[in-house]
């Protein structure tokens, strides 16, 4: 199984680019994350990440930040962001996709990140747009995603931006099952900051806050009673159980003596 960040297959870049897509790849990989890193935490599909990149610029002299949950939203940021990914997954072939597919978008300190969802797959795409630098990002998608009438408990993790190492103010996205009713970031010094939650899908954007490393997502039910918590900066695939589906098959996790029920999810 391929991790995203492991090296792409050359069949799966522009031929011309490769070479040079696969040496930045490989560049980013092992020098330390720096201010306004992404995490793309879909690593339970056997998936390969490719760095992109093009020639144009964008011109916008102020930070950006905005949380879209679903096309409608999108700012004009963001909606060129989203356009940059979907030439990206059309030259990489991933899936069939357009803008309706967004399910959440959000970008902060000129990086934008979307997560696209299909009836089948998923898409997502970080794009990196600051003045006067060539817009640059990464991509990972699949056309069949096999969990994704599942999830590990009633939320999971699938993207996460920070401007700090695990920390600084952080971008969130996800998804959570019907029992979730609201869910909050507990941000480990105190202060809390309550995401969105659409149609199975959740995101939040915090604000001159310092979220540390041991900041915690928690949902809750409709009455208002906890029943989920989770590290936000443990690996989006690390898990202390397995889950199984209705069938009895694990989805999530390796096999083991205490898996738990996985929750249905959809739109």
């Amino acid at each position: 199984m391929k991790d995203i960040l492991d090296t792409p297959a050359e069949r799966e870049l522009p031929p011309a680019s490769a070479a040079r897509m696969r040496a930045d790849l490989m560049t980013s990989i092992r020098r330390p994350r720096r201010r306004g890193a992404v995490r793309l935490g879909i690593a339970t599909v056997a998936t390969a990440a490719a760095v992109v990149a093009g020639v144009a610029m964008v011109p916008n002299d102020g930070e950006v930040r905005h949380l879209a949950m679903g096309s409608s939203e999108l700012s004009p940021t963001l909606h060129r962001a989203v356009e940059r990914c979907l030439k990206w997954n059309g030259q990489m072939e991933r899936l069939p996709l357009s803008v309706d597919d967004v399910a959440v978008a959000a970008e902060q300190d000129h990086r934008g990140l979307a997560l696209f969802i299909t009836d089948t797959g998923y898409f997502t795409c970080e794009v990196t747009m600051r003045p006067g630098e060539e817009i640059s990002g990464g991509a990972t998608g699949a056309r069949v995603w096999p969990q994704r009438a599942w999830l590990p408990g009633p939320v999971q993790r699938l993207l996460l931006m920070s401007t700090e190492a695990d920390g600084g103010d952080v971008g969130v996205t996800g998804r959570v099952s019907a029992r979730v009713h609201r869910l909050a970031l507990e941000h480990g010094d105190g202060q809390t900051t309550t995401a969105r939650l659409v149609n199975g899908v959740f995101g939040l954007l915090t604000e001159g806050a310092s979220v540390t490393r041991d900041a915690e997502l928690v949902s809750y039910d409709t009455t208002g009673a906890e029943i989920d918590r989770r590290l936000l900066f443990r690996p989006s695939d690390e898990f202390d159980n397995c889950y199984v589906d209705s069938s009895g098959t694990i989805v999530y996790g390796e096999p083991g003596t205490d898996c738990r029920p996985a929750e249905p999810w959809g739109r």
